[in-house]
């Protein structure tokens, strides 16, 4: 025999103490009871409680008390075959390997930034599928939509900027892949995106895909990785006889925070924008994404402890019946 809920069992302490109060009780009344007259001429005008009766029409009640305590631990004896359904979401986290995302404006770089924050809202939802797209000037898919978190995580902390082979930004690109790896994976209102990027995009067609999101009803929930102000855009090596990219007129690169891009593609599908500096924008992006729809990803086979709570609940239900017809009066004696 075992309890799913073993702490409700503590309860039962109490018990005791309440039997013990109710006897303390009766003897009061007894005592109250004989200071006010002789106990043998008062019981032959009137028909007076029967202390016996009362008290065990208090055990009873304490009785049924503590089956119903049992009952609320869940006492569970041998096994049952059931079918375990594992729920969850399918979601998408789409990584910018760009060149600016090795700006060091967030510390210590906005890469390890943007992997420290989807490692961290992908665990938020450990039923989940989830899936990785990494892209800068083109866009792919690296590991399809799984189950697996260590695969997962694998392939987040493995992810450089020299994963790319274009450095440039192309956010319309990695939304389209997004779009075009949902198409047979999922059902609508249990998917969705999750970008984190810099929004620095050197192209503007974002139209198409976000239009294609929009027919599946897939939310986009965008991180803003990267300050305002920016900072300079370290060489692509370090054999690089600077420790800055120059543009082709010799100037030193500063790569800024764009939202702009982001904001209208999470404003476009109804999901939400929040910057990596602001922790409780982030949570609130997490609790969006908690809200979504669950579908039934799997089903497994499995035998589960069987529960016998019906049993001290039906005794406990019988008691509370058979207390009330209990009389506590005793009948007048001629």
């Amino acid at each position: 025999m075992t309890f799913a809920h073993p702490n409700v069992l503590l309860l039962l302490a109490l018990l005791p103490l309440a039997a013990w109060l109710a006897v303390r009780q009766e003897r009061r009344r007894q005592a109250a009871l004989a200071a006010f007259g002789d106990p043998a001429l008062l019981a032959g005008l009137a028909p007076l409680p029967e202390p016996r009766r009362r008290l065990l029409r208090y055990a009873i009640r304490l009785g049924a008390l503590g089956l119903g305590l049992v009952a609320l631990a869940r006492p569970q004896l041998g096994e049952r075959p059931a079918t375990v359904a594992r729920t969850g979401r399918d979601m998408l986290v789409v990584l910018d390997l760009s060149r600016s995302m090795n700006v060091a404006d967030v510390a210590p770089t906005r890469l390890a930034a943007a992997k420290r924050l989807a490692a961290e809202i992908v665990s938020a939802s450990p039923g989940d599928r989830v899936g990785f797209i990494v892209f800068g000037g083109s866009a792919f898919l690296q590991l399809p939509l799984t189950a697996d978190r260590d695969a997962f995580n694998l392939f987040l902390q493995a992810a450089s900027t020299d994963d790319i082979g274009d450095p440039s930004t192309d956010l319309g690109s990695a939304l389209a892949t997004a779009a075009k790896a949902f198409e047979h994976e999922g059902e609508h209102g249990a998917q969705a995106v999750l970008i984190v990027s810099d929004g620095e995009s050197g192209e503007d067609d974002l139209d198409r895909p976000l239009d294609a999101l929009k027919r599946r009803d897939i939310p986009v929930y965008a991180i803003g990785v990267g300050t305002p102000e920016g900072g300079p855009v370290p060489a692509d090596t370090s054999e690089a006889p600077e420790p800055y990219h120059r543009d082709h007129i010799g100037r030193v690169v500063v790569s800024h925070l764009e939202e702009r891009d982001l904001r209208r593609a999470a404003e476009a599908t109804g999901g939400a924008y929040a910057r990596a500096d602001a922790p409780a924008a982030i949570r609130e992006v997490s609790a969006q994404l908690s809200r979504l729809a669950t579908r039934t990803i799997s089903t497994h086979r499995a035998t589960k402890r069987a529960d016998r709570f019906q049993w001290p609940l039906g005794a406990a239900v019988a008691a509370l019946a058979i207390e009330p017809m209990i009389g506590v009066r005793r009948r007048r004696r001629r």
